[in-house]
């Protein structure tokens, strides 16, 4: 074997291990996971920061022009 066999073979063995990898079905299940996951993190960030709070503290301690 050559060089570029093995190397189009070692491609072909990793294809469906790639997250990018177009043509893999796992990517759809992994995106929709993470979708999940950042949604959930989004959520809980805005309930843990009181925005009210946040605008006080911010125009407390900016200059205005």
């Amino acid at each position: 074997m050559n060089l570029l066999t093995e190397l189009d073979a070692t491609i072909k063995a990793l294809d469906d291990k790639i997250p990018a990898n177009p043509s893999s079905d796992k990517n759809e299940k992994l995106e929709k996971r993470m979708e999940r996951s950042l949604a959930q993190y989004f959520r809980g960030l805005n309930d843990a920061i009181d925005i009210t709070a946040l605008e006080q503290i911010y125009y407390r301690n900016v200059k205005q022009e």
